[in-house]
């Protein structure tokens, strides 16, 4: 994992980094004395992982440059360690994985290094759709089926929710890609939610039952074996 760490004080980067070094060997560490210059490396196409940031830094707001760097790099674990907690909630509006109060003791430091990892997961199934004026969040866990009705498309979720968005079915139905087929024309379905398959017809746990395409059948059940073998050996593993 690539972490940077973004701070004018030596002294307090390198307790990060001996916090970091402890518990991972694997961990790629720079530093940087300033937000500009973490800026200019991200925008010569130097990527990270994860960023360690002050917020005050002679001249810069440590907020600002986790601005900026949300936009180069979306999916960056953006962690603050500064002296004071009044930029809290500024914090989190650019979605900080943990804000640290210096002097950080080092399990604060490596448990914030921890969140990382979970926090990414956490945003790797999150599909984000820009409806209009409003931006819905679905968890992909949560999504049974995406289907198509003529000019609009339903978003049915687990618990029966049903969100009909005035968008084209495939431009939706592309954002949902764990664990998800298309079984026919216009319909999407999640694996987890199919009960069982007989003949051309795939059963869901919801009672509902759907006739696979006939030209990408085996496809479909093939896809369907191989993703369901794949949950039981990670299962398998814990």
């Amino acid at each position: 994992m690539r972490v940077a760490i973004c701070d004018d004080s030596q002294l307090d980067a390198k307790r990060i980094e001996w916090a970091l070094t402890s518990m991972s060997a694997d961990a790629e560490i720079s530093y940087y004395s300033s937000g500009h210059a973490f800026i200019e490396a991200v925008e010569s196409g130097i990527l990270y992982d994860v960023v360690f940031l002050d917020i005050y830094m002679p001249g810069e707001n440590g907020v600002d440059v986790a601005e900026r760097i949300r936009e180069l790099l979306p999916d960056i674990g953006i962690i603050f360690s500064t002296s004071s907690p009044d930029h809290a909630v500024e914090a989190f509006k650019v979605q900080a994985v943990d804000y640290l109060i210096k002097p950080s003791p080092e399990i604060d430091i490596v448990r914030a290094f921890t969140r990382v990892g979970l926090a990414s997961d956490r945003r790797s199934n999150t599909v984000l759709i820009k409806a209009g004026g409003e931006i819905l969040v679905f968890n992909q866990a949560e999504v049974a089926r995406i289907e198509s009705d003529k000019h609009y498309t339903h978003i049915i979720t687990t618990d029966g929710t049903d969100t009909t968005l005035h968008m084209n079915y495939s431009d939706v139905a592309a954002k949902f890609t764990r664990g998800f087929m298309q079984v026919k024309r216009g319909l999407t379905v999640r694996m987890d939610q199919i009960q069982r398959i007989s003949g051309d017809m795939v059963h869901m746990s919801d009672g509902l039952s759907f006739k696979m395409s006939r030209e990408r059948k085996d496809e479909l059940v093939k896809m369907y074996l191989d993703y369901m073998e794949g949950k039981s050996a990670s299962a398998s593993d814990k």
